[in-house]
C-alpha cells in the first residue's frame, strides 16, 4: 500500500504544520496561516505517483478551515499536473476542474461530512486519496483510514487514504437560544444565548425580534461555554395575535477572524394569552391576585368540569361541596402538570374534611396532625342506622358507612376510646363493641365486628343514642363525642315501639352537652329525618352533614372525627417564621396573624413560613408533573397584620406564577452519591408521560442506558472521576442507522446548578440529546 512517504520527498517537513496555530494574532491572521501551511507543504516537495496510483485530492472548504486546505493542496497539485482529480467538500462533496473554482453553495460550508467526501472519491474511481482537512467530522462519517472502492476493474479493493491535517481556525459560535415556550401579549421574557469560544474575545450579541434589531450586548468573555441573557417583549397589540409565533434571533460577532456560518440562531416563542387563574371560594385572594396583575376568574365548585385547564387554581372551602368525580379531576389536573393552592378558613384542610381525599394526596401538607406532644384522651361513640333501607345502592349505604367507621378506627390514637352502637328496632339495638382503647389488638377486634354488620329492622334511634350517652358519662375522657348516622324517617313516635310523648331531640342533646358530650349528625339521602338530626347537632354543639351523595360517607366520617377529636384550629395570635427558599427571600419573624388551620408537613413538602411548633403556614411541593401549595390561614378574616404585610402580595403573586409554570418535555436532575452520579430524567409531552424511550446518559467518557423506573421517569448511574463535566442524555432511537430528532428543547431554569458562572440555573438543551452542565 502506498504511504504518504511516496507522495513527498521530505515528508518529515509536514511536522512543521503544527506550528501554524502559533502565529501571533492580528489582522489577516487566517491568510497568513494559510500561506505558511502552503509553504510547508511546498518544502515537503510533493511528487507525482505512478500512473496506476492515480490520486483523488479531497480539499476541505468548510468554514472551520477557511482557505487553509486549498493553500496546502496547491504545491501538491502543481507537482501532479492535471492527472489528479480534485474534490471539494464540506457538508457535501463535488468534483471540480480547478482548485480555485468557486465553492458551490450546495456544499454547505457550515458543516463537514468526511464520509460523504470519501464516498464521492470512491465512486469517482480513485485508487488513492489524499485528504486535506482539520479532521472535524460533524456528520459522523468514517474516519480517514481506508475505504472500499466499487470502481470498475477494482471490485471491492481497499483504497488507501493519506491525510494532511490542516489546522482549524479558532471559532466563536452561537450554539443555541433558550427561550420559554410561550409568552403573554405585552409580557417580557428572558432569552439565553449559549456562546462557545475557542479563545478569549470581546463578544457582541445582536438580538432581533421578528427581524427588528434590539439593543446589542457587548461583553468580554474567556474561552469556554457561556450564557448571555437578554430580554424580549411580546407586542401587546399591533403585533402577533394570541396564538401566533414570535421569532427571536441573535447574531454573534467577535474581535478575531473566524468562521461565521455558526454565528446565528433563531427560536420561536408562542404568543398566547394565558388561561386565567380560577379562584373558588376565596374573594380576598382573588382581589390580591388582581392587584398583582393576574387575569382572575371567580366561581364555585360547578366550575370544576372536564376539560379543566386553568393556568392555576386557588381553592377555599369544604370537601362536601365537591363530588368524588370532581375530587379525582382536581387530583388529575395537578398530576398532569397543573398548579393548585389551597387556602385556609373554617372549612379548610382537616376542618373541611379534606383528609385522605385525592386532593389532599397532591398537597404538601396533611390534615392528620400527629405530634409528639400529649393530646387529650378522646372517647367517641358512633350510633349507626342498620335498618333495611341502608341496604340500598351498590355499594350499599351500609357498606359505605362501615368504611367510614373503619377509617375512624384507623385514625384513632391508641389511648382513645371508641364504641359502636347500631340501631333499628329496639330489640335489635345493641353495642357492636363497647368503649375500649384503640390499641392494635383493639382495632383488629373493632374491624372484625364492623365488617360483620348486616341490615335489618326499622329506624328507632332514641334507645341507641341513650346507650351512647350513658357510656360516655361514665368515662373521664377529656373529649366525649357522638356521631349519629341515619338515612330515613325516625319511628321513635310511631308503631309498637313508639316512645310515650314527644321526643325533645334538641333538649336531649343539650342535656348531654352539659355533661361535656357533643353530638354531630349525618343525614343520608333525601328521605332522612333532617329535622330530628339537625336538632341533635344543634343541641349537641356539633355539626350537621347532609350526604346527598352516599359516596361521600367515608370522608364525612373521617372529617367529623378529625374535627371533633383534634385541635385543628389554632386561634391564638402567632407571628410566623419565614425560611429562606427559592420562592421567598424573607427570613425571620413576620407580622402576627390571628388564626390558622393546623396541618403537618409531608416529607417531600417545603415550608416557606411556619407557625406554632413548626406547623406549616405556607408550604409548597410537587406531585406528578404538577405543583401545589398550602396557605393555612384565611386572608379574609384570620390573617391580621400578616395579611396587611407589604411583603405578602408579592410573595403570593410569585407563588402563583410558580404554580402556573408547566413542565418541560424533558427535565433532568443529577445527584452525586459518593463516587457515583445519579441521573434522573422525567419525560412528558402534551400532558402524557413518555414511556419506553431508549435513553442513554454519558459523562466523562462513560456511558449507561437509563432504565425506566416509573411512568415517564428514567434512572441511571455513572462513575465520577473528576470535579466537572457535562452530562449528556441522548435519545438512542435510530432510523436507518442515524440518530433521530434534531428538535431543540428551549431553555429551562431548573434551579439546581449553574452555567459558566451564571448562578441558580441549570439549562437543558435537546438536539436529539439533552445536555446538563455539572459544576
Amino acid at each position: 500500500m502506498t504511504a504518504i512517504t511516496d507522495l513527498f520527498v521530505l515528508p518529515w517537513a509536514l511536522l512543521a504544520l503544527g506550528l501554524v496555530p502559533l502565529l501571533p494574532r492580528g489582522r489577516g491572521r487566517r491568510w497568513r496561516m494559510a500561506a505558511l501551511a502552503a509553504l510547508i507543504v511546498a518544502l515537503a516537495q510533493p511528487q507525482r505517483p505512478a500512473v496506476e496510483d492515480r490520486i483523488a485530492v479531497l480539499v476541505d472548504v468548510s468554514a472551520s478551515v477557511g482557505g487553509a486546505a486549498r493553500a496546502a493542496a496547491t504545491p501538491f497539485l502543481d507537482q501532479l499536473g492535471g492527472e489528479a482529480s480534485i474534490i471539494l467538500f464540506a457538508g457535501d462533496a463535488t468534483r471540480v476542474d480547478a482548485l480555485q473554482a468557486a465553492t458551490p453553495l450546495a456544499l454547505d460550508a457550515g458543516r463537514t461530512d468526511l464520509g460523504r467526501a470519501l464516498a464521492v472519491a470512491a465512486a469517482d474511481g480513485a485508487r488513492r486519496v489524499l485528504l486535506l482537512s482539520d479532521g472535524v467530522d460533524a456528520a459522523g462519517g468514517p474516519r480517514a483510514t481506508g475505504i472500499v472502492s466499487d470502481a470498475p476493474g477494482v471490485p471491492h479493493a481497499t483504497v488507501p487514504v493519506d491525510v494532511v491535517v490542516v489546522p482549524r481556525l479558532p471559532n466563536a459560535r452561537l450554539e443555541a437560544l433558550w427561550a420559554p415556550d410561550r409568552v403573554a401579549p405585552g409580557a417580557s421574557a428572558e432569552v439565553v444565548a449559549v456562546v462557545r469560544l475557542d479563545r478569549p474575545a470581546r463578544v457582541t450579541l445582536r438580538p432581533d425580534v421578528d427581524g427588528e434589531p434590539q439593543t446589542a450586548i457587548e461583553v468580554e468573555l474567556p474561552a469556554g461555554r457561556h450564557a448571555v441573557p437578554f430580554r424580549v417583549v411580546a407586542p401587546a397589540s399591533g403585533g402577533p395575535a394570541a396564538g401566533a409565533l414570535l421569532r427571536v434571533g441573535a447574531t454573534l460577532a467577535v474581535d478575531f477572524d473566524q468562521p461565521v456560518e455558526d454565528d446565528s440562531q433563531t427560536v420561536d416563542v408562542a404568543v398566547t394569552a394565558p388561561s386565567p387563574v380560577l379562584v373558588v371560594g376565596d374573594p380576598a385572594m382573588a382581589d390580591l391576585l388582581r392587584v398583582q396583575g393576574f387575569d382572575v376568574e371567580e366561581g364555585g365548585p360547578e366550575r370544576v368540569t372536564a376539560p379543566f385547564q386553568p393556568s392555576a387554581l386557588v381553592l377555599r372551602g369544604g370537601v362536601g361541596s365537591f363530588t368524588p368525580g370532581q375530587l379525582e379531576l382536581l387530583a388529575r389536573y395537578v398530576d398532569q402538570g397543573g398548579g393548585l393552592l389551597m387556602t385556609g378558613g373554617p372549612e379548610g384542610f382537616g376542618l373541611g374534611g379534606w383528609y385522605r381525599t385525592p386532593v389532599e394526596a397532591v398537597l404538601p401538607v396533611s390534615s392528620d396532625v400527629r405530634t409528639e406532644v400529649t393530646v387529650p384522651q378522646v372517647a367517641m361513640v358512633v350510633v349507626l342506622d342498620i335498618s333495611q333501607s341502608m341496604a340500598v345502592g351498590n355499594p350499599s349505604r351500609l357498606e359505605l358507612a362501615k368504611q367510614g367507621v373503619i377509617d375512624v378506627i384507623d385514625l384513632a390514637y391508641q389511648d382513645d376510646l371508641l364504641g359502636l352502637v347500631v340501631f333499628s328496632d329496639p330489640a335489635v339495638t345493641r353495642w357492636v363493641f363497647e368503649l375500649r382503647p384503640a390499641t392494635d389488638s383493639g382495632k383488629r377486634a373493632m374491624l372484625d365486628a364492623t365488617l360483620a354488620l348486616q341490615p335489618q329492622g326499622g329506624t328507632v334511634l332514641l334507645p341507641g343514642y341513650l346507650l351512647a350517652l350513658d357510656a360516655l358519662r361514665a368515662t373521664d375522657a377529656a373529649v366525649k363525642h357522638v356521631i349519629v348516622l341515619s338515612d330515613g324517617k325516625l319511628f321513635d313516635r310511631q308503631g309498637p315501639f313508639a316512645a310515650t310523648g314527644d321526643i325533645d331531640w334538641l333538649g336531649t342533646a343539650t342535656g348531654a352537652r352539659l355533661d361535656r358530650i357533643t353530638t354531630s349528625a349525618v343525614a343520608i339521602g333525601a328521605d332522612a329525618d333532617t329535622d330530628a338530626l339537625t336538632a341533635l347537632a344543634s343541641g349537641g354543639g356539633g355539626r350537621f352533614y347532609e350526604a346527598l351523595d352516599v359516596r361521600t360517607l367515608p370522608r364525612l366520617f373521617v372529617a367529623e372525627a378529625l374535627t371533633a377529636t383534634r385541635d385543628l384550629l389554632r386561634d391564638e395570635p402567632v407571628a410566623p417564621e419565614g425560611r429562606r427558599h427559592p420562592l421567598s427571600s424573607f427570613e425571620g419573624t413576620a407580622p402576627p396573624l390571628s388564626a390558622y388551620v393546623a396541618t403537618s408537613l409531608k416529607p417531600d413538602g417545603e415550608a416557606l413560613f411556619t407557625a406554632v411548633d413548626g406547623e406549616p403556614l405556607l408550604a409548597v411541593g410537587r406531585y406528578g408533573l404538577g405543583r401545589s401549595a398550602a396557605f393555612t390561614t384565611d386572608l379574609g378574616s384570620w390573617a391580621g397584620d400578616f395579611g396587611r404585610w407589604d411583603e405578602l402580595p408579592g410573595l403570593l403573586g410569585g407563588l402563583v406564577r410558580w404554580l402556573q409554570a408547566r413542565p418541560a418535555p424533558y427535565s433532568a436532575s443529577v445527584t452525586v452519591r459518593g463516587s457515583t452520579l445519579e441521573v434522573v430524567v422525567d419525560a412528558v409531552e402534551a400532558g402524557a408521560y413518555v414511556n419506553e424511550r431508549p435513553l442513554v446518559a454519558r459523562f466523562q467518557g462513560s456511558e449507561t442506558d437509563l432504565r425506566q423506573i416509573a411512568p415517564g421517569r428514567y434512572l441511571g448511574e455513572l462513575p465520577v472521576r473528576g470535579s466537572g463535566g457535562t452530562v449528556v442524555v441522548a435519545d438512542g432511537a435510530e432510523v436507518d442507522g442515524r440518530r433521530i430528532g434534531d428538535r431543540r428543547l428551549r431553555g429551562r431554569d431548573l434551579e439546581l446548578g449553574g452555567l459558566d458562572g451564571v448562578a441558580h440555573r441549570w439549562h437543558v438543551e435537546h438536539c436529539g440529546s439533552l445536555s446538563v452542565s455539572m459544576w
